[in-house]
């Protein structure tokens, strides 16, 4: 009997129970026990079509280092970087962001001008990171090593590269028979890259 007169308490509260919703901004009410009150609201995200450039490690060629030898046994001759400022001991780092599936990024480089009258900005070889060096004596120096010129000339393209791609570069310099002597604090060019998307 008890249980006859639970059940008749309960069950009309339980049929007569309902759900109310309500939206943003509502303030919305109900009995207690009995309904169930549910808001909503709406989130929203805004991500932006995004490319990024990383470089690092100025390089150095120094072929009056106690450990080079120099003059090479055959002309011409290709040297390793003696000093970089990355982490990449045979030239430098170089990564490339780009979060579309949609737009392609390109990365390029170029050089700024000759070192000087008688040493050639296309005496600088670069490959990506891992190549193998090229046998002193062979000219061109083959495999993937290309000269800098002073136009842009692509080096690697894609879409998205879920997270930051690794593109770094190692870097050769070719000895010639008629590179005259540097100064004492060498001769510079500037190594540009640059990424854009389409």
């Amino acid at each position: 009997m008890k249980l006859t007169w639970m059940l008749l308490l309960i069950l009309p509260a339980v049929m007569l129970a309902t759900i109310i919703e309500g939206g943003p901004g509502d303030r919305i009410m109900g009995f207690a026990p009995g309904d169930t009150l549910v808001d909503t609201l709406v989130v929203m995200v805004r991500v932006p079509a995004r490319i990024g450039l990383y470089v690092n490690g100025n390089t150095e060629f120094d072929l009056a280092d106690p450990t080079v030898t120099f003059p090479p046994v055959a002309f011409p001759g290709y040297y390793d970087p003696t000093l970089v400022g990355g982490t990449n001991p045979d030239g430098v780092d170089v990564e490339v962001f780009s979060n579309s599936q949609a737009m392609t990024w390109h990365l390029e480089t170029s050089g700024s001008a000759d070192f000087s009258a008688t040493i050639a900005l296309d005496q600088l070889f670069y490959a990506p990171d891992g190549e193998a060096n090229p046998v002193d004596g062979t000219d061109p120096p083959g495999g993937n090593w290309v000269s800098f010129t002073t136009t842009y000339t692509e080096i690697a393209n894609g879409l998205n590269t879920t997270g930051w791609q690794d593109e770094s570069q190692d870097y050769v310099f070719q000895a010639e028979t008629d590179d005259a002597p540097t100064p004492a604090a060498g001769e510079t060019v500037t190594i540009y890259y640059r990424v854009y998307a389409q």
